[in-house]
């Protein structure tokens, strides 16, 4: 059995190879889950579901870019960040930790920094709806194929996507036994260990579980920790379980855990600017790498740390009316995320503690009606259920080199008249308060948000070689947001006053 695994996460996150974009027009065929996928088959006859119907590539109208598992093999893509150069108009970048990872289509996304925000770019896992890049991580064993379509796609996908969908497809449990098995070693001690197996359990029940685990050494060094950041940390499971009872009746459940616990991400020094002075005499030494950003020598104080896990699982139920399909999707996934970071980039300690823990619970709900008349005309419509618990608690200190460096920067920028104690004194406030070391904020956010929509389109074949579409959409999204922030008046105080002093020095 040929290998055919790709992996998922925030550098890592799914791939694809050379697109084929389809504007064709025709009728759909039988549903998507009762279609054998025949990987190995590099003709033009590939099958996507990207209309929420089996139909070949030239018969799919939809902008969609397309690859099987052998051509994923073939170009040995791996992560997402090669998936930009095969797929038009795709861009794909990763932000300050393993868990941010952004996505734009047609020059449409939006950042992955506030968990608050859904991506506008949706990716979707076996027809689950993953709503954050956290929730993406995963190191899929037998990917059958991978979709990108460009543009809003709300009337196929119930849950709104507005600059476009990368949807990826797993391969079902076989009947028979089966399985693959990778193992690779390379520079900076990289391990990669892959494999799955498959398999029947009896005549209408068969299996699949896969394993991963992808160790690597930084390849980037903390000069005055001593030590390798940048390192690669994690491991995954995944089951199937195909049950059968009837020719018209199919159920899939899938359950799948991942874990990453890494050291990222390094920020290189683009500009030294003259307070690099300061930070230097604050550490004794030098602080930063000057002006050479792509050194991947970096100066920390204490190392950042990315610890996620991701988790949940679902159950397809497909089942076959004769001319039409009927179709239900329920899912449920839980995402930890506990991230630190020391956010000043210097050996200085200028910032103490600069953390993210963030929860996130998810459960989705799909139920759709597909037609396949032998007539002109064939419809799809749908309902989408979205219900979605997040919780985050964010904190910031003051190091203890932070007082001494807002002094610094006080006094340059008065000519000497002025210091920290002398505006405490002023302001009346206690000695000793500005810029304290472990005074911070404390940020505790929570969002619950639950939507519901009803989604369709309707095909009218006026010949062979034409087909009309119609779609629409209803949403109905409802959020409820708290936050519960506490500063002590000394940080508030201090951080007024540094805006303020900032501004002065600007202009």
């Amino acid at each position: 059995m040929t290998l055919r695994n790709i992996l998922l996460g925030a550098t890592m996150l799914c791939a694809i190879t050379t697109p084929a974009i389809a504007l064709a027009q025709d009728a759909a065929p039988a549903d998507d889950a009762a279609v054998t996928v025949d990987d190995t088959d590099y003709g033009n006859d590939i099958i996507v579901t990207a209309s929420k119907r089996s139909q070949t590539l030239q018969d799919t109208p939809i902008a969609v870019s397309v690859t099987s598992a052998a051509d994923l093999q073939n170009a040995q893509i791996r992560d997402l960040i090669d998936l930009q150069s095969a797929v038009p108009s795709l861009r794909v970048s990763q932000l300050q930790s393993s868990a941010n990872t952004n996505f734009i289509i047609r020059g449409f996304g939006n950042g992955a920094n506030n968990p608050g925000i859904e991506p506008s770019v949706g990716v979707f896992i076996d027809g689950v709806y993953r709503s954050r890049s956290a929730a993406q991580i995963g190191d899929l064993p037998n990917v059958e194929r991978i979709e990108v379509l460009r543009g809003p796609q709300s009337t196929l996908f119930g849950k709104n996507a507005s600059a476009g969908v990368i949807s990826i497809v797993t391969q079902k449990p076989q009947y028979e036994f089966g399985g693959s098995v990778e193992a690779s070693y390379g520079n900076y001690d990289a391990i990669v260990l892959k494999g799955d197996i498959t398999g029947p359990i009896s005549d209408t029940i068969a299996f699949s579980i896969g394993g991963n685990f992808n160790r690597r050494d930084g390849y980037a060094n903390d000069v005055n920790l001593g030590t390798d950041v940048n390192d690669r940390n994690r491991w995954g499971v995944r089951g199937q379980l195909l049950i059968e009872p009837t020719d018209a009746l199919s159920i899939r459940l899938i359950g799948d855990y991942d874990k990453i616990d890494e050291n990222c991400c390094i920020a290189g020094n683009v500009i030294a600017g003259p307070t690099v002075a300061i930070t230097d005499a604050l550490a004794g030494g030098t602080s930063v790498d000057r002006e050479n950003p792509f050194s991947y020598d970096v100066y920390n104080n204490f190392l950042s740390s990315n610890l996620i896990k991701n988790y949940g699982g679902s159950a397809q139920i497909d089942y076959d009316l004769g001319n039409m399909a009927l179709t239900s999707i329920s899912a449920y996934r839980e995402v930890r995320a506990d991230t630190n970071q020391d956010s000043d980039f210097t050996s200085a300690d200028l910032i103490g503690q600069k953390s993210d823990d963030t929860a996130i619970n998810t459960f989705t709900q799909e139920l759709r009606l597909t037609s396949d008349f032998d007539g002109p005309l064939n419809f799809l419509i749908g309902g989408y259920y979205f219900n979605e618990k997040i919780k985050q608690h964010s904190q910031i200190y003051f190091g203890d080199d932070f007082r001494p460096y807002g002094n610094a920067l006080i006094q340059a920028a008065s000519g000497g008249a002025l210091s920290v104690p002398v505006l405490e004194a002023a302001l009346g406030a206690p000695s000793g308060s500005f810029f304290r070391a472990g005074d911070g904020m404390d940020e505790y956010y929570g969002m619950k948000n639950t939507a519901w929509s009803i989604f369709g389109t309707l095909d009218f074949e006026v010949t062979d070689r034409l087909t009309l579409t119609l779609g629409g959409n209803y949403t109905k999204d409802k959020k409820r947001f708290t936050t519960d922030v506490t500063a002590p008046m000394s940080f508030r105080a201090s951080t007024s006053m540094r805006r303020t002093m900032r501004r002065s020095a600007t202009s």
